[in-house]
């Protein structure tokens, strides 16, 4: 869209939605506004003409249900010749009523949306107003799920539209809102808003008017049961600013990131009604930290073997429980394990990190060390054996000359 030349602009479309617009109004179809149209077509003013329909959108959407999507797309498809200067205001100006207006025709509005979106190039700016309106709309008649596709490609669309930091804000908490309003959609929401939060510079300023913000993330991630890492969370700035005025919370936040189950229940013990305070749940907690206690375990035992006795002590659960916990983390994506019944042992083939520090860096470069270890060991091996083999052959040959 934004063509430099209204060559092939459709005079007889443009009146037929000139004389629409005209009834609409309350004019005869042929009456002033027609007119006015007709006017500034035979003079070729074909912005002015095409923003004097855009202005009356408002007007458009309270067309009938029948005719709807048909006068809306008219106008889309007549818009499609201005040039790029104009479609900024023209796109304002259809987009507006249509987000304002009463919350009827909810697919019909969405669909007509989705056209003017998709006959805009894609670059193009005002993309963006319309995904924000398609927002808008999906949010008040409660259409979240036609926005769950775009999710996965708008990082790449903000950049192509080149959005401002302001604007990358506003969209990723819209989003937030309304996929949070559903209970399926509660992790979506959780990754908008960690996207939002990540838009603040690291400055006191910042961290203030984020702090209701960087709560709620901290307590949606540990509501979510889906919500095991708490690395990215962790490393946000107005979240690590929560350390003084809300350390209780930020301390629960660390037990999730990289501590037991028995850390979790001391600082309840230290900590009463704090969890129901803050809408948490107690035994959704005992759950999810029994999970991540038993990747924690698995994490220093990988190509071992952890005992099923020690699983049930870590976890706290009787030892006929343990397979069911293990099957749970492994479908977690936590661990790779297989189970032993006969010699009650799970062997552990991958497991998560909770967290990557220098503590596992250097446990990462001990294991490098100890296959190199191992690995020349195996080369020596190999060369002596190599040696030895040319020894006996050097013997079969002085065997046969002789």
């Amino acid at each position: 869209m934004g063509l430099t030349s209204y060559t092939f602009f459709d005079e007889e479309q443009s009146l037929r939605l000139a004389s629409l617009i005209s009834s609409l109004k309350g004019e005869p179809p042929n009456g002033p506004f027609y007119e006015s149209s007709k006017d500034l077509l035979e003079k070729e003013k074909f912005t002015e003409v095409l923003t004097q329909y855009a202005k009356e959108s408002a007007v458009l959407v309270n067309v009938d249900t029948k005719d709807f999507e048909s006068v809306f797309n008219l106008m889309i498809a007549l818009i499609k010749d201005a040039t790029a200067s104009v479609i900024p205001q023209l796109v304002e100006f259809i987009v507006n009523p249509i987000v304002a207006s009463a919350t009827d025709k909810a697919l019909l509005k969405l669909r007509v949306l989705s056209n003017l979106y998709n006959n805009l190039e894609r670059a193009n700016p005002s993309r963006f107003h319309v995904y924000q309106a398609i927002v808008s709309v999906a949010a008040k008649n409660g259409e979240v799920d036609v926005l769950v596709p775009t999710l996965s490609q708008l990082d790449g669309w903000l950049a192509e539209w080149n959005v401002n930091t302001d604007a990358k804000k506003r969209i990723y908490l819209a989003l937030a809102d309304v996929l949070g309003a559903h209970q399926d959609y509660k992790q979506l929401s959780y990754e908008q808003l960690l996207k939002y939060l990540s838009l603040f510079s690291a400055t006191p300023e910042s961290a203030s008017s984020a702090k209701k913000y960087a709560l709620r993330a901290v307590t949606e991630a540990i509501r979510i049961p889906a919500v095991l890492d708490f690395e990215d969370l962790v490393a946000l700035y107005a979240v690590q600013s929560l350390k003084k005025e809300d350390a209780p919370l930020y301390n629960l936040l660390n037990i999730f990131l990289n501590e037991s189950l028995a850390q979790y229940q001391e600082f309840c013990d230290s900590h009463p009604g704090f969890i129901d305070s803050h809408g948490l749940d107690h035994e959704a907690n005992m759950r999810k930290m029994r999970i991540l206690s038993l990747a924690t375990l698995t994490s220093n035992n990988v190509q071992g073997e952890v005992s099923y006795d020690t699983i049930a002590k870590t976890l706290e659960i009787e030892e006929c429980d343990v397979e069911m916990w293990i099957i749970d983390v492994i479908r977690a994506g936590l661990i790779d394990a297989k189970m032993n019944q006969l010699q009650r042992v799970a062997v552990i083939t991958r497991s998560t990190h909770r967290v990557f520090g220098d503590a596992q860096w250097r446990q990462l470069r001990d294991k490098l060390k100890a296959w190199r270890s191992n690995l020349a060991d195996i080369l020596t091996i190999l060369d002596t054996a190599k040696q030895h083999a040319g020894s006996i052959a050097e013997t079969a040959d002085e065997a046969v000359v002789n």
